[in-house]
């Protein structure tokens, strides 16, 4: 048994390492691929509290307009971006993969010509079926901020942007049913600021969360897990 762990540590070691390392778009996506659970369920974020109700604006003595109520609760699905601190839920209740994603603490530095950016990922599994997962290889930036104006691209996570940020020795053991984990990513971009995040839920990217580097501006709190 413990010659069997060994041997798994060992391999998924010599996978994050060519992760880091990998530079070609079809290995990338080869690698990505081998990365963990196939995910197809669509997220969502639902916010328990009403979201305040326009203020209609009109002449003096004109009749004043009957707006229609807010949605409540207030709800968030793709492709509309989720925010900086958002219970991200992926799978129903009561299925076998069910998982809340939260996007933390990201941060900006500069370093030379380009930005340090480092950010934590939140995964809780509550869902009964064990969720293998590699952040580092499908969590991408895909929008930042410049002088410029805004780029669209995909920044990757690297090893040199993580020994940088003091990451190392992270844990990418499977996640089993209950468990909650923080994952501490970083990467490299141009001089400027990060727009969006994205994490590849299929591994290709057709089922993505995406989130804009924002506060929520409409509410606050979560729903019952």
């Amino acid at each position: 048994m413990n010659d069997a762990m060994s041997l798994a540590q060992v391999q998924r070691s010599m996978l994050l390492r060519s992760i880091y390392l990998l530079v070609a778009p079809v290995m990338m996506l080869f690698a990505v691929l081998a990365c963990g659970t196939i995910v197809t369920d669509l997220p969502s974020y639902i916010c328990p509290t009403a979201v305040p109700q326009a203020t209609a604006t009109t002449l003096a003595g004109t009749p004043i307009p009957t707006l229609p109520p807010p949605p409540t609760p207030y709800t968030i699905i793709p492709p509309q971006d989720f925010y900086v601190g958002d219970a991200v839920l992926v799978g129903q209740q009561g299925a076998p993969l069910r998982l809340r994603f939260r996007l933390q603490n990201v941060q900006s530095q500069p370093t030379g010509s380009r930005n340090l950016v480092t950010w934590r990922l939140e995964i809780r599994n509550l869902g009964g079926a064990t969720y293998e997962t590699i952040p580092v290889a499908l969590m991408v930036i895909t929008r930042i901020n410049t002088a410029n104006g805004e780029q669209i691209g995909t920044w990757h996570t690297s090893e040199t942007a993580m020994a940088a940020a003091g990451f190392t020795n992270e844990n990418y053991d499977p996640l089993a049913p209950g468990s909650t984990r923080t994952y501490r990513l970083a990467a490299y971009i141009p001089a400027g600021s990060v727009r969006q995040f994205a994490f590849l839920l299929d591994g290709d990217g057709g089922n993505r969360i995406t989130w804009v580097n924002a506060a929520n501006p409409y509410c606050s709190g979560d729903v019952a897990d």
